[in-house]
């Protein structure tokens, strides 16, 4: 027996309905105030030296065009306000108890290995979205055998300076901010529903409802009909990567590369590109290329995945249902742990439920904790096979 990715969280016996909510409450006001922080570090050093016309300009600019590449300044406090995400969904899932790791792999910890592996698909969906992107993106290409096509997109806008800023600013931020979507997306929130409802139809609840707020989200970005179909069929294909790979590697390099090959090519602010206009923010042609290139990069890591023979399920169990603390006859918090032998190798009374709580008339054990000599006393050795039948807890007691 197995648990896939999308239920890893139902391993750990201290499992409540109410724990995701605990860290979507978290997060939700570590979000909060971490904007407000963002806001202050910004706003005194442009008000103390822009005074108020500094940042007049420096909301408008928020407001317009929080996203322009060609502004380092903005682009920064939008990456910045994203990628606090990363270690507040983090925190989030340890205060509330939902298992250390459980975002990250099957193996409840990044899979470095296969990270490195994962990085070959990548760049060569990167290489192929250049050459897609750079050449028929605005019908005459951006670039050609002499160089850019300055005749179809222009002179740049930006200095050298600004340039070199923005490109290092979205190779050191974008990574971040990329798993950061990644963890709460197609982590958290896939594992939350999932651990909610039975296993088939959570999964693919799951997936769904994940892949809209995902789509949604980008709505205020300015992206029409066909830019939201882009990210959405960008974020239902990553979601089933998760789930087919047991982890968020693969599609946090995805996420990375995707932005910033976007951000880099319109970092020079191209005089004759309006970013603005709604062919930048959505086409049938461009939705095609994502939409193609997403599942070539499935069928390139599932194909990995195979000759490697990644582990996309833990080879644990998930808890049984549990009432009460964590009874001293069960060895202490090992049953707890995650990764750990779970409450399916503890005793557990006639209804099926592990820990204290009611049984049966006779206070019998049923067969996951049967009192035979055997199989009766668990690893600490807690009975013998003489020892009288606890009814309270419905299990062999000590002598």
């Amino acid at each position: 027996m197995s648990v896939p990715y999308q239920r890893l969280t139902r391993i750990d016996a201290r499992w409540r309905w109410w724990r995701p909510l605990v860290a979507l409450a978290f997060l939700a006001g570590w979000y909060l105030v971490s904007q407000v922080l963002i806001v202050i570090a910004y706003t005194i050093p442009i008000g103390a030296t822009s005074g108020a016309e500094g940042l007049i300009d420096f909301e408008q600019k928020l407001a317009s065009g929080a996203l322009d590449p060609t502004d380092p300044l903005t682009l920064s406090v939008s990456l910045v306000s994203l990628v606090v995400l990363l270690p507040g969904i983090v925190l989030a899932v340890r205060i509330a108890r939902l298992g250390r790791g459980v975002l990250s792999s099957v193996r409840f910890r990044v899979r470095w290995g296969w990270t490195a592996w994962c990085l070959l698909p990548t760049l060569v969906i990167a290489v192929i979205m250049f050459v897609l992107q750079a050449l028929v993106p605005f019908g005459d290409g951006m670039i050609t055998g002499d160089g850019w096509n300055h005749a179809a997109i222009g002179q740049s806008t930006v200095t050298l300076s600004t340039l070199v800023l923005t490109i290092a600013l979205v190779v050191v931020l974008v990574p971040f901010q990329g798993a950061a979507e990644e963890y709460v997306f197609r982590g958290f929130l896939m594992q939350t529903i999932a651990s909610w409802i039975p296993r088939r139809a959570g999964t693919v609840i799951a997936v769904v409802v994940s892949t809209v707020v995902f789509a949604s989200l980008h709505i205020p970005n300015g992206y029409n009909v066909w830019g939201i179909l882009d990210v959405g069929s960008f974020g239902l294909i990553a979601a089933i990567i998760v789930l087919r790979t047991g982890g968020l590697e693969a599609t946090v390099l995805q996420h990375a590369f995707n932005n910033i090959m976007i951000f880099v090519l319109q970092a020079p602010g191209w005089s004759r590109i309006d970013l603005q206009s709604q062919d930048a923010n959505g086409t049938p042609g461009g939705w095609l290329v994502s939409l193609g290139t997403s599942l070539a990069y499935w069928g390139m890591v599932e194909l990995l995945a195979r000759w490697r023979h990644l582990d996309r399920r833990n080879a644990g169990h998930e808890a049984p249902r549990f009432r009460g603390p964590v009874p001293a006859w069960a060895g202490g918090p090992r049953w707890a742990r995650p990764g750990g032998a779970g409450w399916d190798g503890a005793p557990s009374n006639a209804a099926g439920v592990a820990g204290s709580g009611p049984t049966d008339d006779a206070g019998a054990v049923d067969s996951a904790g049967a009192a035979d000599s055997a199989g009766a006393a668990d690893s600490a050795g807690a009975v013998d096979s003489a020892g009288p039948v606890d009814t309270t807890a419905g299990v062999v007691g000590r002598s």
